[in-house]
């Protein structure tokens, strides 16, 4: 019989909320997220902390980032990844009320609240593995592509039969979307010029 609970990770989870209250209990989420990553991306990496942006200071709050060659405002980031400095390790702060969990009818089904606070968990780890195995590209695609890799081996690895089935209709819809593609073409390539 195998053990569900998560395994312990060299990183530390902490959480930061003052009054705020998630609905999820987003400290044993992320322990559960980081405990399919491999231990080899996870190197330098000191903590992960859980807080609000609505419980932050005006500083934090106010003001925009950059993104992909565009600033965006930061009341809409849901994640940061603090690079190490001066002796600190690097940190990931996770603003889990910008987190779009999904409503909570869907609640039954197990992934969707991994899925949408482990997207944001595994993006900003892609910038810590960015700093690990630089790429020449643009960092936040590279980032999205470490999200998406991680994303699906939590899958994999926690819940087999949503990977099989989310697999088995991404195979069908592909064959479906090539097979109408293929038909149109077909069609377009018989028509005679002129012709009716």
């Amino acid at each position: 019989m195998s053990d569900s609970r998560p395994t312990a990770t060299p990183v530390r989870v902490t959480e930061a909320f003052v009054s705020y209250r998630p609905a999820v209990d987003c400290a044993r989420l992320t322990q559960r997220l980081l405990s399919t990553v491999p231990h080899k991306y996870l190197v330098e990496l000191d903590s992960v902390v859980l807080c609000s942006l609505s419980e932050q200071s005006r500083s934090v709050r106010i003001g925009t980032l950059p993104r992909r060659g565009r600033r965006i405002k930061r009341d809409r980031v849901a994640g940061l990844y603090h690079h190490a400095s001066r002796g600190q390790k690097a940190w990931i702060q996770i603003f889990v009320d910008n987190i779009q969990f999904p409503p909570w009818y869907l609640s039954w089904i197990g992934p969707t609240s991994e899925m949408a606070f482990g997207s944001v968990l595994y993006h900003e780890l892609g910038h810590h593995v960015h700093t690990i195995r630089p790429e020449y590209r643009e960092k936040e695609d590279v980032a999205d592509q470490w999200s998406d890799r991680f994303l699906l081996n939590h899958l994999k690895k926690k819940y087999l039969f949503w990977y099989s089935a989310l697999w088995c209709a991404a195979k069908l819809g592909r064959l479906l979307f090539t097979s109408k593609l293929k038909s149109r073409i077909g069609r377009l390539t018989t028509v005679t010029p002129g012709g009716r």
